[in-house]
């Protein structure tokens, strides 16, 4: 066998809350992450050429040593202390600074994906271990399951089975930046943050909202119909429903360059028939 397709699915924090921050600079969390049917595809194939390339459907600006996948195989060759050369295409179909962990779930698949290719033979935690230093999501996208996460978002226990739910996903067509969010709620007064944490379902919340107010407005007039939710630090909110009809006046208050995403959740990662 010289390459290997992977389905990358997305995530949802069904909520998410911020509780301190750590000497090293890194944020205490907690969540619950669900995985839902909304994948990337990655291919990896072995290489003749001694270099990792790594490209995708969307601009150049992801590609090769911009991409966290490129650092996922480094960390594989520096850990077994040989290198691995590939090329990795990748099919971006989870929207990119929307907080449904697209970049994690692309570095989780490639870490399972050359290990098996290659035939490296790591454990699941050795491979959950790699991930924690590339990305805090990306343990969990190996882990493969629907967990609640503390610590840093590495720490994870199986979450009980979501049943019969369905989702709409919402992305405004912007960009949200992880560092900048964390940044402004480093910023607010300890009182405001406990205020925030016993108020809301995700800390990130109004801090989202009150860096996009044209957003704002439109997810307050959304909010009268149905209950959204934030899932990571933005962009994409979502809420649960039970059929379409239910829904279709959310539908007509969409604005036209909004993305959405009708979802299911998984129980588990497509990925983890890989992992021995």
């Amino acid at each position: 066998m010289d390459r290997i397709k992977l389905n990358c699915p997305a995530k949802l924090n069904l909520n998410l809350s911020v509780l301190s921050k750590r000497v090293d600079g890194m944020h205490e969390i907690k969540t619950h992450f669900q995985l839902i049917n909304l994948f990337d595809e990655l291919l990896i194939k072995k290489s003749s050429s001694k270099s990792i390339s790594v490209k995708t459907n969307l601009n150049s600006s992801i590609d090769g040593k911009n991409n966290i996948v490129f650092y996922a195989i480094k960390a594989l060759s520096d850990h077994i202390g040989k290198e691995i050369f590939c090329d990795v295409e990748i099919e971006k179909n989870i929207p990119l600074g929307g907080g449904l962990g697209g970049g994690s779930s692309n570095a989780a698949a490639a870490l399972i994906g050359a290990n098996s290719l290659f035939k490296l033979g790591l454990s699941i935690k050795e491979l959950m271990m790699l991930g924690e230093k590339l990305g805090a999501d990306v343990p969990f996208f190996v882990y493969g399951k629907n967990a609640h996460a503390s610590g840093i978002g590495e720490i994870l226990i199986e979450a009980k089975k979501q049943v019969d739910t369905k989702y709409l996903l919402l992305f405004p067509n912007i960009h949200s930046s992880t560092k900048e969010l964390f940044s402004k709620w480093d910023k607010l007064t300890k009182a405001s943050q406990e205020f925030i944490n016993l108020s809301e379902e995700n800390s990130f919340l109004p801090i989202f909202l009150e860096n996009n107010e044209e957003i704002k407005k439109i997810f307050n007039d959304l909010n009268k119909m149905n209950s959204f939710k934030l899932s990571g630090t933005g962009s994409t909110f979502f809420c649960v429903y039970n059929d379409l009809e239910e829904i279709e006046k959310t539908m007509k208050k969409i604005p036209t360059k909004w993305r959405h995403f009708f979802c299911e959740p998984l129980q588990c990662s497509p990925l983890l028939t890989l992992i021995e």
